[in-house]
């Protein structure tokens, strides 16, 4: 592992418990092991540090969604079936840093940093767009509100997860159960999604 990626590493597991505001560019370092002068020298400043990270993260869906735009062995519908699981699988597995991600894009006191998370977050929604109007093009689906479509299959998700506390809530789940952990509500998830998308989304 290179010094560049340990710095990433280091961030991400200290914004996931600290977050943003709660994590020094020396805390970062010192769990790095590095000096504070090599975070500025491969990132600049804090914030260029946690759009890295974001970019790092963003970077496997973009590399899947980008091959199944490719695919041409696959339907439409398939394609959304991998993109739904892959999306909840990296919820699942970084949600700590998606809620302080998502904190981040509702404050209004770093706006270069909002900006910038938008815009590579973004690049992963188009190619999901990009799919459901192939799909439209080519007869598969059919004519739908191609925006509110991905903020509802997207949404859904992150509303569910936003907080252990609402989402055992919501589930009418004791205090024992532990969303993040649990297999059975990931799958839940995914087939209600993957049949919502099914039934919006195919002609009959």
């Amino acid at each position: 592992m290179d010094k560049k990626e340990t710095i990433i590493n280091s961030a991400i597991e200290l914004f996931s418990l600290k977050g943003y505001e709660g994590t020094s560019v020396r805390d970062i370092a010192a769990d790095a092991g590095i000096n504070v002068a090599m975070i500025n020298y491969y990132f600049g400043s804090k914030e260029k540090l946690f759009e890295s990270i974001v970019e790092h993260r963003a970077s496997f869906l973009k590399g899947v969604f980008e091959e199944l735009i490719n695919n041409k062995q696959l339907s439409g519908i398939e394609k959304m079936d991998i993109i739904i699981d892959n999306t909840i699988e990296r919820k699942f597995s970084g949600l700590n840093f998606h809620h302080i991600m998502h904190r981040e894009l509702a404050l209004q006191h770093r706006p270069q940093l909002k900006e910038a998370i938008s815009d590579i977050l973004l690049r992963n929604v188009t190619s999901i767009k990009n799919i459901i109007e192939e799909g439209i093009s080519n007869g598969e689906f059919k004519q739908v509100d191609i925006e509110l479509t991905l903020t509802t299959l997207l949404g859904t998700i992150h509303y569910l997860l936003t907080s252990d506390t609402l989402c055992r809530k919501i589930l009418g789940k004791p205090k024992s159960f532990k969303p993040y952990q649990n297999k059975n509500l990931k799958d839940r998830i995914s087939i209600y999604i993957k049949n919502l998308m099914r039934d919006h989304l195919l002609k009959k």
